[in-house]
């Protein structure tokens, strides 16, 4: 990122009052100072290694029954552990550049969002380990408690700024969809005891997964991508038009999607999964247009990491399509299920969102460390910060052990799943080596 041409701006320091709104083309400040992303990204990124570590000591007789405990609590070491926890941080930071507005919340509420998050992941993926199932719904209830906060800040953001394209929007459909799935999640834990719902549990879980995969993860890549993408490339936003109805698609297919899974009624999923599946394919479309307009012909690792994860979710949607004509079968595909699982969780969202935060870290970090002293001192660029040797090492190890995987759960084969886990969390170790490497330069703030 270029940080002489920077949007960003560090905020005074002590600020408790809300931010004031960003003026169009002005700067927008650091939120929180640029610790509370920080604190969201470190977290997340903890959370991966251990994610990646615990996979593959799991891994070790081949890949598990993805309902056996230990998966679904790796599941949520994942899922709301690394990746909400790193999108949650970026989005705290780039829900402003897009907008063109600061944020419409006061920084102690998103401290206490930050609290919340990290002790009730904590909780609920313990909770899910031991089948304490009371305790993983408080560690839930404390998730979805923080992540109203971010819904209340998001819609008040939304609605002071004047920008409506499909990157603007998707925030606050992301928003809506992750509160959703987070009060769906709390609902299912306490079902467990309780039973109080009248619908298959494993129905209720294929159903709350999807609202959280495509209704947060996916709805928010379609749009930050046009935000993205065109910021690291040199390039502009095409088919803005087409990204819309993209990203209107796949709000129409979710739904319908997640009534079929819940109901397990196969037209409804047949029918939302073909809308979501096509609300991708118009994504794709639009995004090859943009990167046909970049200046930056060799793509970096993280975004060549982006693109790619992209472009796996792509095929994951196709892979969800043949599932869903299975779905309400006499045999589920489990083996098929567990494949699907890990191709959109460990590759097209990780690989996505690690790309981005490649980005991202250097920026922040960059931006903490020496913002301040430009012009009173020398200093490095933000590029100059990551190594490139390391991050190449994480894509090819992180590639090399999804395909491992994937392979392994989809023919139920021992050795490609372990090969394939021990693969992953040497890339884990990879990326956290080089995310050290940027972050011991918050000690030049010192």
């Amino acid at each position: 990122m270029d940080t002489g041409s920077s949007r960003f701006a560090a905020p005074e320091a002590g600020a408790r009052a809300p931010v004031a709104a960003a003026r169009p083309g002005g700067a927008v400040p650091l939120t929180g100072g640029g610790r509370l992303p920080l604190v969201f990204l470190i977290a997340g990124q903890l959370a991966f290694g251990l994610a990646a570590a615990w996979l593959a000591r799991a891994t070790t007789a081949g890949v598990p029954p993805y309902l056996h405990p230990e998966m679904v609590a790796v599941a949520h070491l994942w899922l709301p552990g690394f990746l909400l926890s790193v999108c949650l941080g970026a989005g705290y930071q780039l829900m402003p550049v897009v907008l063109g507005e600061a944020l419409r919340v006061r920084d102690g509420w998103l401290w206490t969002h930050a609290v919340l998050h990290t002790a009730g992941v904590a909780a609920l993926v313990c909770g899910l380990a031991g089948g304490r199932y009371v305790f993983a719904g408080l560690g839930g209830a404390a998730v979805a408690a923080g992540t109203l906060i971010a819904a209340l800040a998001t819609l008040r953001t939304f609605l002071a700024s004047r920008r409506r394209d499909a990157a603007a929007w998707s925030f606050l459909f992301a928003a809506g969809w992750l509160l959703a799935t987070t009060l769906a999640g709390v609902a299912l834990a306490i079902n467990r005891r309780q039973g109080f719902l009248p619908l298959p549990a494993i129905h209720l879980l294929h159903a709350h997964a999807h609202l959280g995969l495509a209704g947060y993860f996916a709805t928010l890549l379609q749009g930050v991508t046009f935000q993205l993408v065109p910021m690291f490339t040199m390039g502009e936003a095409r088919r803005p038009c087409l990204a819309m109805a993209a990203l209107l698609a796949t709000q129409a297919g979710l739904p319908v999607l997640a009534a079929g899974l819940a109901w397990n009624e196969r037209a409804l999923i047949l029918t939302g999964a073909g809308v979501l599946a096509a609300g991708i394919a118009g994504s794709g479309v639009a995004l090859a247009a943009t990167l046909a307009t970049r200046r930056r012909r060799r793509l970096d690792v993280g975004v060549r990491a982006f693109v790619i994860g992209l472009a796996v979710l792509g095929l994951a949607a196709l892979a969800g399509l043949g599932l869903a004509g299975k779905a309400a079968g006499e045999a589920p595909a489990w083996n098929g299920i567990a494949a699907y699982g890990l191709l959109v969780i460990a590759g097209g969202l990780s690989l996505a969102v690690l790309g981005m935060l490649a980005k991202i870290l250097p920026f922040l970090v960059w931006m903490r460390a020496y913002g301040p002293r430009v012009g009173k001192a020398p200093v490095p660029i933000a590029t100059a910060l990551a190594s490139r040797k390391l991050e190449k090492l994480w894509l090819w190890l992180h590639g090399a052990g999804l395909v491992c995987l994937v392979t392994g759960a989809a023919s139920g084969a021992r050795w490609p799943a372990t090969a394939g886990g021990w693969l992953l969390a040497a890339g884990a170790a990879a990326w956290l080596g080089n995310s050290a490497r940027v972050l011991r330069h918050l000690l030049a703030r010192a």
